[in-house]
């Protein structure tokens, strides 16, 4: 019960997260369905393997070629999906940790919090590039 809370409200924050940066009202489903679907597979991964970074390198992965066939499909950017669909991903927790940590002077709390930050950035960052590096024509969807 819980993964079906988690999985909506991703859906939620991704929506209001569109329509905050004015994305077309039609888009809104798909920005909440990217959202929905890296949270979802980073919950699984990460529940199965206990491995945040590779749970979050997998949900980029999936969710970029989502947004890749999405914008196929619509007809409309990859980025307005892929933003609102990494959104989920972004390591906010941690960057607040590291810097409650330098503000409480415990600084192994704060750089071991920073650096892990940093690898969730970089999982993010390599996940993205790795699809979006690949021609659109694979995600074209054969007409009938």
């Amino acid at each position: 019960m819980e993964v079906i809370f988690q999985i909506v409200m991703a859906f939620l924050a991704c929506i209001a997260f569109s329509i905050i940066f004015n994305a077309p009202k039609k888009e809104l489903p798909f920005c909440g369905i990217s959202g929905s679907v890296s949270w979802g597979v980073y919950f699984f991964v990460n529940q199965m393997l206990s491995q945040q970074v590779l749970a979050t390198f997998l949900a980029t992965l999936v969710v970029t070629i989502v947004c890749r066939f999405l914008s196929s499909v619509r007809l409309e950017p990859s980025t307005m999906y892929h933003i609102a669909g990494i959104l989920p991903l972004v390591p906010g927790m941690n960057i607040y940790n590291a810097m409650s940590g330098i503000l409480s002077n415990d600084l192994l709390y704060c750089f071991g919090q920073g650096v892990m930050a940093l690898k969730l950035a970089a999982a993010i960052a390599i996940g993205s590039i790795l699809i979006l590096s690949l021609p659109q024509s694979m995600f074209r969807v054969p007409s009938k």
